[in-house]
């Protein structure tokens, strides 16, 4: 039975069957490939069904092009097929190991170095697939607007409908809500212990998880799209 979404987005989604990925669901409690809830992990006492409130409905991913509407006349296969051409028109890459990092109010996971295979991949998306997106409405626009955006932010909003694109795009996986700074350092210290083995490698990117939003606000995979060297 196929399932009709709100929004659509694209995303960097961890390999398949990986330590990253079986992490990631488990400390959201989401898996966006498989839909479903999945038990946290217990780790020093931690409240991680607290912490991780806020990202949990998107799943464990790093964003390439944020959330959109479709566009008037637009529907999912138009996407798909127009999303596919275009990312079997990239190669695979290897990003950078990962590292944990405070971004603001909350932690996530980014390169270590900066990619410039992963700039060109989102900055391609999002320039691309722009023409099948709905433009934003007045709520949407407000929300945007609420985080307060540097006036080259705004710029990029109002062209593109996300303001953390192109040269203002930093990559990075969620790992909780807004903390405030005490909470953030005890939290990154825990996790920094506990992920290790996950900051030492670089880390494939062989496709582009197209996925979109249920009327629950929940994230789920719609379909892998493969990079070019990942084809088979």
């Amino acid at each position: 039975m196929s399932r009709e979404f709100i929004r659509h987005a694209l995303y960097f989604l961890p390999p398949k069957g990986s330590k990253l990925e079986d992490f990631g669901d488990s400390w959201l409690g989401w898996s966006v490939t498989e839909g479903e809830v999945v038990a946290h992990p217990q780790i020093a006492d931690l409240p991680i069904a607290t912490l991780t409130e806020r990202p949990r409905k998107y799943g464990f991913h790093g964003t390439l092009k944020a959330p959109f509407r479709l566009a008037r006349g637009v529907g999912e296969i138009d996407l798909i097929t127009t999303a596919i051409a275009l990312v079997s028109s990239m190669p695979a890459f290897q990003m950078p190991a990962l590292q944990i990092a405070r971004l603001g109010s909350f932690l996530a996971l980014v390169p270590q170095q900066p990619s410039a295979e992963l700039q060109q991949l989102a900055s391609r998306l999002v320039r691309e697939l722009d023409p099948l997106r709905a433009p934003l409405n007045d709520a949407e626009l407000v929300r945007r607007r609420s985080a307060g955006l540097t006036p080259a932010q705004e710029m990029l909003l109002t062209k593109w409908g996300y303001p953390y694109v192109m040269d203002e795009f930093r990559f990075h996986l969620t790992l909780s809500g807004k903390l405030q700074a005490d909470e953030l350092q005890n939290l990154k210290s825990i996790l920094q212990n506990h992920i290790s083995q996950l900051t030492q490698t670089p880390v494939r990117v062989d496709d582009v998880g197209l996925v979109g939003e249920a009327e629950d606000g929940r994230f789920h995979l719609i379909r892998r799209l493969p990079l070019a060297a990942a084809k088979r």
